[in-house]
């Protein structure tokens, strides 16, 4: 992670995982922020669609729950009364479990049919609902499928050891001229296949300008710190924080480039950086500046911020969709910094 390992130029647009934004997509927008009057009322009216939506499919899963159970109580009488037929009048093992075994393969069909809506819904909710509460989040442009490329992730010099990465939930814009990409990520081993080592948010910046210089690291993770210090951040110095700084006790700062590193976490950034890991509960958030216009940013978080209500639960995303609305200003709020930084910074554009 020295100033000395390979640069990678980071195309952004295609920066993402596990397909990159296909010609003639439309580009992500603009973010703008919205008051919390303009946008309660536009996700009220998100919701009654969403509950809509789901009241919709609900009907259809019942209506078709009463055929399938109809329908897959006839196959099983239907399939026994074979059984019987052939097993104790014709004395034949064969036919008789074949009925029964038609009888059992029609019933299950039915169910997995009648379970149909469901999944049907869920689909929608990601490819109707959420497209919309993007835009209404901000002008964001949302991706069901994709994150950020397990290209970028090595580069930041903190992501776990892993044999699988799985990103879904992918949101898409610009602000400022600084481009946002973050999605929910998880990171799995082959020996713990259903336990990831990883569970929360990616976040990556690009800055239309050079404005970082080196690799620096600072993380709320202590344990992590502790583990890396000496072995894969062996080529960073540890930088101290101004102790007079709020939360600055809260994090630890490792960078190739210590004076860039203690003029960039000054008060303003350390608090905004402290607030992003108090609305994820207090996570132990790491960002990374690396590549002269990169930041990315982990956030350990075991929740699930963008699933669909279940089918027979009213939705209730709207405690969510606020919820999410603090996460990107929060993320907003450190762009501001970091734009603050940049501006009283003589940084060579590249």
């Amino acid at each position: 992670m020295s100033k000395d390992d390979d640069h990678i130029e980071i195309d952004f647009e295609n920066a993402v995982h596990p397909k990159a934004i296909l010609p003639g997509e439309e580009p992500a927008g603009e973010i703008r922020r919205s008051d919390d009057h303009v946008f309660n009322e536009r996700v009220d009216k998100l919701l009654e669609q969403a509950e809509s939506m789901r009241l919709r499919a609900m009907l259809e899963q019942r209506n078709r729950g009463f055929i399938a159970m109809s329908a897959g109580l006839a196959a099983i009488c239907l399939g026994a009364g074979g059984f019987g037929w052939y097993f104790f009048v014709e004395a034949q093992l064969i036919p008789a479990l074949g009925f029964i075994m038609l009888a059992i393969a029609v019933a299950a069909g039915l169910n997995l049919w009648s379970e149909g809506s469901r999944d049907r819904y869920e689909e929608m909710y990601k490819s109707q609902f959420l497209p919309r509460l993007a835009k209404v989040l901000g002008n964001l442009k949302y991706f069901p499928t994709r994150g950020i490329s397990p290209g970028v992730l090595p580069k930041t010099g903190v992501i776990p050891a892993h044999d699988h990465y799985h990103a879904e939930d992918c949101f898409m814009g610009t602000y400022k001229g600084v481009k946002v990409l973050f999605s929910e990520a998880r990171l799995y081993t082959k020996e713990a296949p259903n336990d990831p080592v990883f569970s929360g948010l990616f976040v990556l910046l690009e800055k239309p300008t050079a404005s970082f210089e080196g690799h620096t690291i600072i993380t709320a993770n202590l344990p992590m710190a502790k583990h890396y210090r000496d072995t894969r951040w062996k080529k960073l110095e540890s930088v101290p924080l101004n102790q007079s700084i709020p939360h600055s006790d809260r994090f630890r700062v490792y960078s190739d480039m210590p004076a860039f590193a203690i003029n960039l976490f000054d008060k303003r950034l350390i608090k905004e950086l402290a607030e992003a890991a108090d609305i994820f509960d207090k996570s132990h958030l790491t960002a990374v500046f690396f590549q002269k216009k990169y930041a990315f940013m982990a956030i350990p978080y075991k929740g699930d911020l963008f699933e669909a209500s279940k089918i027979h639960v009213p939705v209730a995303t709207k405690r969510a969709a606020l919820q999410c609305k603090r996460e990107i200003h929060k993320i907003l709020e450190v762009i501001d910094i970091l734009d603050i930084f940049s501006a009283h910074t003589n940084t060579p554009e590249t």
